[in-house]
C-alpha cells in the first residue's frame, strides 16, 4: 500500500526519458479500446462474435459447431434488422443478443462464464443414465424398480434415455425445451417494442407458436422453452427493484435446466436457480413470476437465517419435502421459497454428484405420465403435466433412503451458509 503513491511518478519519469513512449502508450490504449469495443458487441449489427473473431450471420464458417450455425441462422436476420449482434460465450454453449452499442455486453458475458462454471459444478445441465444408487454410493441391492417408474423407461447404463431421438414416442424433444445440443440465447432488449419484434420474428419462423397474448404485454422478462431463449427488458421496465447480473445468471440457469431436462417441478427449478444465485452473489434477486409488485430489500439476503428458524420450529421431519414442494411463484409464500432453496442445497449435498440422475428420473416420470393415448391409437403430450409430489419424493428416496427428511431437517437446523451450502 505504501508503494502505490510513488508508482505514477516513476512511470512519468520514465516517459520523459523516452519521448516515444507516450505515443506507444496511446497506440496500445487505442488497441485495447478497440478490443473492448469488439467484446462489448460493437459492430454493424447481424454479426456473430466469439472472442476476437467476427462473422456476418450469413457467412459463418462451416467449421463452427452445428448448433452455433443453426442458432446464428435463426437469430441473424432479426439481429441485423434491429442493430443487434450475437455474442458467443468462450465455451460456445450460450449466445447473448445485444444492441451493437450496448456497453454492458462484456460484463454480461463474464456473468455467463461464471454462472456456467457453477451450473457445471452443481451438475444442473448434465444428463446421465446409470444404475440407481443408495445414499452411501453403493448399487441398490433390491430388485424393486425405481419408484413408480415404468420398467420400459428405466435407463440402463449407457442408455440415452432423456435425450431427443428421431422417435417422438421416446422423447419430449424440443416441444418441452429438452435438447442437449441446443444453444440457449439471452436477448437484452431496451423496451417492449423490441421485445414484441423478437416474438413476432419467432412466430414467423414457427407459425405454431401461440405467443400473440405476449405481444404488447408489459413484460420485464420472457422465457421460452421452445425455441430455447430468454429476453430481459433492460431499460423501459416497470420493475423498481431488480439486478441485471442476477437476472442474467438466473435465466441462464433456467434455460440450461430446460435444455437438459425439460420442464421440472417449480420448487426444484426455483431452488436450483437460487442455489446458483447465492453461490455467485450470496443474495437473491430473481423472483420468477411473483405477482407482488413490491419486494422488500430485506428479502434479498438472510435466507439462511430464515431457513434455520423454520427448521428449528419444526417438531417433526415428516412433511418437510411436501412443504418445500408447495412453492408456487404465482401464489407466493416466503416460507415455501425459503424451504425450496434450503432443501435443494441439502439434497444436492446429500446426493454427492447424483443430482443429474435424480433430475433425469423426474424427467422420465414426466415423460411417461404426460403421454395421453387416444382410442384410435394416436397419442399426444400434456405439456403441463408434472409428476406428483409423492412421485418426486420417491425418486429422491430411492437414491437417498426413506429417512432423507430426518437428515435434511438436522442439516437445516445446523444452518446453511449464505451461499446455500450446508455447514
Amino acid at each position: 500500500m505504501n508503494n502505490r503513491p510513488n508508482r505514477p511518478r516513476v512511470q512519468a519519469t520514465a516517459a520523459r526519458r523516452q519521448g516515444a513512449l507516450p505515443y506507444l502508450l496511446f497506440v496500445v490504449f487505442l488497441f485495447l479500446l478497440s478490443a473492448q469495443a469488439n467484446a462489448q458487441g460493437y459492430g454493424r449489427g447481424g454479426e456473430i462474435q466469439w472472442e476476437r473473431k467476427r462473422w456476418a450471420f450469413d457467412e459463418l464458417p462451416i467449421t463452427l459447431p452445428a448448433p452455433v450455425l443453426e442458432a446464428g441462422a435463426e437469430w441473424g436476420m432479426w439481429a441485423k434488422e434491429h442493430g443487434y449482434n450475437l455474442l458467443l460465450d468462450k465455451t460456445q454453449r450460450v449466445f447473448i443478443a445485444v444492441e451493437k452499442r450496448d456497453r454492458t455486453a462484456a460484463k454480461q458475458l463474464k456473468v455467463i462464464d461464471d454462472a456456467l462454471e457453477v451450473i457445471e459444478e452443481l451438475g444442473l445441465a448434465e444428463i446421465i443414465a446409470t444404475t440407481p444408487q443408495t445414499h452411501d454410493g453403493t448399487e441398490r441391492s433390491t430388485s424393486r424398480p425405481m419408484h413408480t417408474l415404468p420398467p420400459s423407461i428405466v435407463a440402463a447404463p449407457g442408455d440415452s434415455a432423456g435425450f431427443p431421438t428421431d422417435d417422438p414416442k421416446k422423447s419430449w424433444g424440443r416441444a418441452a425445451g429438452m435438447d442437449p445440443a441446443r444453444i440457449p440465447t439471452i436477448a437484452f432488449v431496451h423496451d417492449q417494442e423490441t421485445l414484441d419484434s423478437l416474438l413476432q420474428h419467432w412466430m414467423t419462423l414457427r407459425p405454431e407458436l401461440d405467443w400473440d397474448r405476449h405481444v404488447h404485454e408489459d413484460l420485464s422478462s420472457f422465457i421460452s422453452e421452445d425455441p430455447l431463449f430468454a429476453v430481459i427488458v433492460t431499460r423501459k421496465t416497470k420493475r423498481k427493484e431488480w439486478d441485471l447480473e442476477h437476472e442474467t445468471a438466473a435465466l441462464l440457469t433456467r434455460l440450461m435446466l430446460k435444455r437438459a431436462h425439460g420442464p421440472l417441478p417449480k420448487w426444484i427449478e426455483a431452488g436450483l436457480t437460487w442455489q446458483v444465485e447465492t453461490r455467485l452473489f450470496q443474495s437473491i434477486w430473481h423472483f420468477f413470476a411473483r405477482e407482488s409488485r413490491f419486494v422488500a430489500s430485506s428479502s434479498h439476503s438472510g435466507w439462511e437465517r430464515e431457513v434455520r428458524s423454520i427448521a428449528r420450529r419444526r417438531k417433526q421431519a415428516i412433511g418437510l419435502f411436501e412443504d418445500a414442494a408447495e412453492f408456487d411463484p404465482k401464489d407466493w409464500r416466503d416460507e415455501d421459497a425459503f424451504l425450496a432453496w434450503g432443501l435443494m442445497g441439502v439434497l444436492k449435498e446429500e446426493l454427492d454428484g447424483g443430482l443429474p440422475l435424480v433430475l433425469n428420473r423426474i424427467s422420465l416420470l414426466r415423460d411417461a405420465g404426460a403421454r395421453i393415448e387416444e382410442p384410435d391409437g394416436s397419442w399426444h403430450y400434456d405439456t403441463a403435466y408434472i409428476p406428483t409430489v409423492s412421485e418426486q419424493y420417491g425418486v429422491f428416496a430411492d437414491v437417498l433412503g426413506e429417512e432423507l427428511e430426518e437428515r435434511a431437517l438436522k442439516s437445516l437446523k445446523r444452518g446453511l451458509k449464505r451461499t446455500g451450502e450446508p455447514r
